[in-house]
């Protein structure tokens, strides 16, 4: 279950996530989308299956690609029964479906907790193992998910569960995306920064294992910073000040704003429509992701060492 249908359509046109794959003008034709939807069920790429219940249904999660690393998903069960002839055949049904897309590289983390929302879409709290960032994702591999916690008894086992997650592979699909020039940084401003976030981390670190001091020296870092940053936003513009950001827009929503060093471009096409996507690799505040955006929504051309700026669904899985 990845972008339920009646989540999607409550979206304005500004954040229709069918877009960045090149799948928004063919999701309105039930023709081409039911045909694709077939081709997931009937020939995936690959698959999860639970054990038989007892009505006889097997619950499933297909997944075809339509490019490399994204494509359709279709959740639904399949079950024997006997038609007027006698003979027993597999009936599938899908139940709904929805689109994913894959990050080049996997993520280590820690500190994960899941949460759900309203429309019980689930989401991954977590942690970047390197960087220390904190950050959300709508995660799609929820059957999979759901079929461990059945083997958890007690709301212990689950936190040890969600503790002992570290391993995550994620992507963002922008809506809309601006190439930057690149900030111009001497070597010394180099160094300077990489001393100065080694600091923060380490004193994040000992903050979470309850070292009073470095929670001191934490919150007086960060006073310092937006004291700086609040003089040189006054006479400079705001996208040489930062050199990246990692922005949740709602919690619960796995929607963010970014500001990211381009590291690799690769050029796709979508198989179905035809359309044209860019994947990127992107640094973001030193948390290493993958970006895929509509070639039409995005201005100016990506390459290696520009920056990109825009709005985007995070979304992934969790490794098992």
């Amino acid at each position: 279950m990845f972008l339920e249908n009646s989540l999607e359509n409550d979206l304005p046109e500004a954040m229709n996530f069918y877009r960045p794959l090149g799948l928004a003008e063919i999701v309105a034709d039930k023709r081409k989308i039911n045909k694709i939807l077939r081709l997931a069920s009937f020939s995936p790429d690959f698959s999860y299956e639970k054990k038989m219940d007892k009505k006889g249904r097997i619950y499933f999660d297909r997944y075809k690609y339509l490019g490399s690393g994204f494509g359709v998903n279709v959740h639904g069960y399949r079950r024997l029964r006997t038609n007027k002839d006698g003979q027993q055949v597999e009936k599938h049904v899908v139940m709904d479906w929805g689109i994913f897309a894959l990050g080049k590289e996997d993520n280590c983390v820690q500190n994960s907790f899941i949460d759900t929302d309203d429309a019980q879409l689930m989401y991954c709290f977590t942690e970047d193992s390197m960087s220390s960032n904190s950050f959300e994702f709508r995660i799609n591999n929820l059957l999979e998910l759901t079929d461990k916690y059945k083997d958890l008894d007690s709301q212990s086992d689950v936190e040890g569960f969600e503790q002992a997650i570290r391993s995550i592979n994620m992507a963002m699909l922008m809506v809309s995306g601006t190439v930057l020039l690149p900030v111009e940084k001497s070597d010394d401003d180099d160094f300077l920064n990489m001393i100065d976030e080694q600091l923060r981390r380490e004193l994040a670190n000992l903050t979470k294992q309850g070292d009073q001091q470095a929670e001191l020296a934490l919150r007086q870092m960060s006073i310092e910073r937006e004291l700086e940053l609040a003089g040189r936003l006054a006479t400079e513009d705001v996208f040489s000040i930062f050199e990246g950001y990692f922005l949740n827009l709602a919690e619960r929503s796995g929607i963010f704003s970014i500001l990211a060093d381009i590291l690799d471009v690769d050029l796709l096409t979508n198989e179905a429509t035809s359309e044209e996507i860019f994947r990127l690799s992107v640094m973001v505040a030193d948390t290493k992701t993958t970006v895929y955006i509509n070639k039409k929504d995005l201005v100016g051309e990506p390459s290696i060492g520009m920056r990109l700026t825009g709005t985007g669904l995070l979304q992934g899985v969790i490794n098992f």
